[in-house]
C-alpha cells in the first residue's frame, strides 16, 4: 500500500476546572487542546465534559459505572465544528457512545487551503466557502484494559483499547446526483455511511513522559454512495505524552497515513 505521507501530530492539552456537580460523586471538567501537524494544519478545541455516576454496583468492573455529557467546539483556519456526544460505561472495560457535530467552513488564501468543497469527485473540486453545512451522526463501542487492575503497581499499566464506530456524513448543500464534497480537507465524500476503527497498546508509567503507545486508525469512507467504497486506509503512529502538571500535558505523534492519496 502506497504511503500518502508522514505527518508529525502535537497536542496541547491544558484542563482549566473541575468542580462538583449535581451530586459529591459527579465531576464537571474542561479542557483547551492546541493541535498542530506538518500538514500543514492547525485547530483548536474547547471541550467540556460531565461526569454522573449511572447504574454503579459492587465490584470492580461495576462500581465505576457511569454516563459522560461531552460538548466540543473546534476551529482552524478553515472551519469550525460542534459537537456533542453522550458515553455510557455499563461496565468497566467497556463504553457506549453516540453523538454527533456540524460546521462549516471557508477559504483561507494564505494557506491556499478551502475548508468546503464541492465536484462531481472526477473533476477538481471548487469552494463552496460558507455555502452549506457540514452534518455527522456517530455510534460506537469501546472495549479497553488495564493491566493495573489486576496487578496494582506504579510500573504494571499496560493500557489496551480498541474503538468502532459507524457514522453517517453529509453536506446540506451538496448539489445532487453525482455530486461530492470535501470539509476540512479530509478527502472527498458523498452523503453516506463511514467505518473508523482504533487500535491502541501502551505503557504508563509514574514519570514526567508517563505514556507511551503505538496507535494504528483504520478508515472505510463513502459505503453505499454511488463512489466505489475506498480501499481501506490507515494512520499509523507512535504516541508519548508528557505531563508538566495535573492542568497540562503534551503529546506527540509522529505517523504514517495512506489517506487521501
Amino acid at each position: 500500500m502506497k504511503i500518502a505521507r508522514q505527518l508529525f501530530v502535537t497536542l496541547i492539552l491544558v484542563s482549566f476546572a473541575t468542580v462538583g456537580l449535581f451530586a459529591a460523586e459527579s465531576e464537571m471538567s474542561g479542557n483547551l487542546k492546541l493541535i498542530a501537524s506538518t500538514a500543514p494544519e492547525f485547530k483548536v478545541e474547547a471541550g467540556y465534559t460531565v461526569k454522573i455516576p449511572f447504574l454503579q454496583g459492587e465490584g470492580p468492573l461495576f462500581s465505576g459505572n457511569n454516563v459522560k455529557l461531552k460538548g466540543l467546539m473546534g476551529l482552524s483556519p478553515v472551519a469550525a465544528t460542534l459537537s456533542v456526544d453522550a458515553v455510557l460505561t455499563p461496565v468497566a472495560v467497556m463504553e457506549l457512545s453516540v453523538g454527533g457535530a456540524m460546521g462549516t467552513g471557508w477559504d483561507f488564501p494564505l494557506m491556499d487551503t478551502e475548508g468546503l468543497r464541492v465536484g462531481d469527485g472526477i473533476a477538481d473540486s471548487t469552494s463552496a466557502s460558507m455555502e452549506g453545512i457540514y452534518y455527522k451522526g456517530r455510534a460506537g463501542v469501546a472495549l479497553q484494559f488495564d493491566t493495573a487492575a489486576i496487578w496494582p503497581g506504579e510500573w504494571k499499566s499496560v493500557v489496551m483499547r480498541t474503538y468502532h464506530e459507524v457514522n453517517y456524513q453529509g453536506y446540506s448543500d451538496a448539489p445532487g446526483t453525482g455530486s461530492a464534497w470535501e470539509y476540512e480537507t479530509n478527502g472527498l465524500r458523498q452523503n453516506g455511511l463511514n467505518y473508523k476503527g482504533e487500535y491502541l497498546v501502551g505503557y504508563q508509567m509514574p514519570l514526567m513522559v508517563n505514556t507511551v503507545a503505538i496507535m494504528l486508525e483504520t478508515y472505510l469512507d463513502n459505503i453505499g454512495t454511488e463512489f466505489e467504497v475506498t480501499p481501506m486506509t490507515f494512520d499509523l503512529g507512535l504516541v508519548a505524552n508528557v505531563k508538566f502538571s495535573d492542568r497540562l500535558n503534551l503529546t506527540i505523534i509522529p505517523q504514517l497515513t495512506t489517506r487521501y492519496t
